[in-house]
């Protein structure tokens, strides 16, 4: 990944994190061992951060973005099939972070916030004689 240097040891983790959490939907297993699974990838998340240095903005950018994501895996009303999509979005997220792209209809999406805009208010203060 350009500008971001992940520990390989946090990239193996993360994927035997998205293994295990994938065989644990596929055996039918408990959202809360699915959630332990998702703790653990946490944890090893914040251990990066932590050694980043702060000059590395765009690693602690995606790392900040992974640890949002399993939080969310890590909720406890959520089944062990959507914690396994949230934590392999996670991985997805550590692989490919920075060449992550929004597109809409073939073209790069723009900043979601809209220009703003000046309009005139017709009244205005009324007169009174």
């Amino acid at each position: 990944m350009s500008g971001c240097n992940l520990s390989a040891d946090l990239l193996l983790t993360a994927r035997g994190v998205v293994e295990a959490a994938t065989g644990i939907v596929e055996a039918g297993g408990s959202a809360v061992h699915a959630a332990l699974l998702a703790s653990q990838l946490y944890e090893a998340l914040k251990l990066e951060l932590q050694a980043s240095q702060r000059r590395e903005a765009a690693k602690i950018g995606l790392l900040a973005a992974a640890i949002d994501q399993c939080r969310r895996a890590a909720r406890s009303n959520t089944c062990a099939a959507i914690i396994a999509a949230e934590l392999k979005a996670t991985l997805a997220l550590l692989e490919f972070g920075s060449s992550l792209r929004l597109v809409v209809n073939g073209s790069a999406l723009r900043s979601s916030r809209p220009k703003p805009q000046l309009r005139v208010i017709e009244g205005g203060l009324s007169r009174s004689a």
